[in-house]
């Protein structure tokens, strides 16, 4: 500060300009972690879009698109066949030696109500396979229900911090340009006074 207790000390304070605000580096880069948090281009909040997508895209259970349903459902198909043939065999062979031959309607008939037993077991078993491929379907949707509800908790935990941050920081900033403020009011003033005091010793 100039030495006011002279005609060019208190002109150079009357002429000086006065202090401007001024963002600091710590307040800029505090709004840029905000920038940043708050965009859905950022790492979190890129997951978030990609697992909403996935969670809407989801919809309801379809047994047709489900991967669990369909190879449980393979499966058991293919177990209930191997059954139902070995039953169909071992019928055909029963009737077989009780007619005593093997080419006859009797046989047949014995032959497919063997099979279809089996058959009509595997058609029993399918509305639990159902009901589990729709749990583990459902169970799936709200693990990733339940980690968007995660990550957008984590997101607005951080979001919250870095507003935090960058309030204290234009606090400070503010406070800085204050205090310039009453310092330069208080330099001006004295320049003035010291003005008066000249002109009435005159």
């Amino acid at each position: 500060m100039a030495n006011i207790n002279s005609k060019t000390g208190a002109n150079a304070v009357l002429a000086a300009a006065a202090p401007q605000y001024k963002t600091s580096d710590a307040t800029k880069r505090a709004y840029a972690a905000l920038q940043k948090l708050t965009s859905s281009k950022s790492g979190v909040g890129k997951s978030i879009a990609q697992n909403l997508k996935k969670l809407t895209a989801a919809g309801d259970f379809d047994p047709n698109k489900s991967a669990y349903y369909q190879q449980a459902y393979r499966t058991l198909k293919g177990t209930y066949r191997n059954m139902a043939n070995t039953n169909m065999l071992d019928a055909i062979a029963g009737a077989a030696a009780n007619t005593q031959g093997f080419g006859n309607s009797y046989g047949a008939t014995a032959g497919n109500r063997a099979y279809q037993s089996k058959m009509n077991a595997l058609a029993a078993k399918v509305p639990s396979l159902y009901s589990a491929a729709a749990n583990e379907f459902g169970a799936k949707k709200e693990q990733l229900a339940n980690l968007i509800a995660l990550q957008q908790a984590q997101q607005q935990a951080a979001i919250e911090q870095a507003q935090y941050m960058l309030g204290t920081q234009q606090k400070l900033d503010a406070a800085r340009y204050d205090a310039a403020k009453y310092a330069d009011n208080a330099a001006r003033e004295q320049a003035k006074l010291w003005w008066t005091n000249y002109l009435a010793s005159q």
